[in-house]
């Protein structure tokens, strides 16, 4: 079977559920055997993911990690920043403005790592990584009015051997951390 073989024609799709972080969609669509079938999807703005890198005086890398709240897995999460792209913004102005908000730093590079789906069974959307470098403290936060985050420079091997593992759960930061050794090479 080749990849023409699976392809499914979209047909409609309407919004059965809105909340104030995304809307569920009720889909048609028609299979590859001319079947019509329904399906579910939740859309939502796109978001960002920042991997900031700080180095130290002898070249010690560790990343500026934020640990917060996750209502969904009911636990504190340690993440690199990121969040949601507000309407009409650019990917990399998020980035920089995710960064700004959650750590006090600012960036005098922003590099562009990738573009994923979350989770393209069921979602809508795309999040971009961005690499930040070259940072720069300001040594002011600008939360969100239900947002509490702290941050920390953790090392760059600490991180990878935590990963997927109690506060490191979250996969779409494993994703980040993956594409962020797939451009710099695993760490002696």
């Amino acid at each position: 079977m080749n990849s023409e073989d699976l392809t499914w024609t979209p047909i409609g799709s309407d919004t059965i559920f809105s909340t104030r972080v995304f809307d569920v969609h009720e889909l048609k669509s028609r299979s590859p055997e001319q079947e019509t079938k329904t399906f579910y999807a939740l859309h939502a703005n796109d978001w960002v993911i920042v991997v900031p890198v700080l180095e130290n005086s002898i070249g010690e890398k560790s990343f500026l990690m934020v640990r917060q709240w996750r209502h969904g897995a009911k636990r504190i999460c340690v993440e690199f920043p990121g969040g949601v792209i507000d309407d009409g913004e650019k990917p990399e102005d998020a980035a920089r403005r995710e960064l700004l908000e959650e750590t006090g730093r600012t960036a005098k590079r922003m590099v562009h790592a990738a573009t994923l789906s979350p989770n393209p069974a069921i979602m809508e959307n795309a999040v971009h990584v961005f690499f930040a470098e070259e940072l720069a403290n300001t040594n002011s936060l600008d939360l969100d009015d239900d947002e509490y985050v702290t941050s920390e420079a953790i090392r760059v091997n600490d991180v990878i051997a935590q990963m997927g593992h109690g506060e490191y759960k979250h996969a779409l930061m494993a994703s980040a951390l993956m594409l962020w050794i797939q451009k710099n090479g695993y760490p002696a």
